[in-house]
């Protein structure tokens, strides 16, 4: 079935990939500065953020992390062994040079931040 809120998003997130590729081709060595502004790579970041938001519900688990990781979110999936999920984005962790590795990581998650359910946790975060 085609989700068309999720077909809308892409498309945005496309568009914010190729400004930010032009963004970063824009560098000039001379001036040390870029030469193109980040205006629009910023505007489609808040509406992309906004219509996941909005259309959460409507969303998948999978579509939404992975939209909000090329957003620079670095959202985790905690479970506590007592049926409660949290999901976060502050924590401390070992630095990956070439791709997966072992790794080790801590976090610290507020009482109120565990939820019964993944999409519950999901919805926190993203009401953060």
């Amino acid at each position: 079935m085609i989700n068309k809120k999720e077909i809308e998003i892409k498309d945005l997130s496309k568009k914010r990939d190729k400004s930010l590729k032009e963004y970063e081709n824009s560098w000039d060595e001379k001036s040390e500065k870029y030469i193109m502004s980040s205006e629009e790579i910023d505007s489609l970041e808040k509406e992309i953020y906004k219509k996941i938001k909005e259309w959460k519900d409507f969303l998948s688990f999978e579509f939404i992390i992975d939209e909000l990781t090329k957003l620079g979110h670095a959202p985790n999936l905690l479970y506590d062994d007592n049926g409660n999920f949290a999901i976060t984005g502050d924590g401390f962790q070992t630095v990956p040079i070439n791709g997966p590795c072992d790794m080790e990581m801590s976090f610290f998650i507020e009482k109120d931040k565990w939820s019964p359910t993944i999409r519950e946790a999901l919805n926190k975060y993203l009401n953060e």
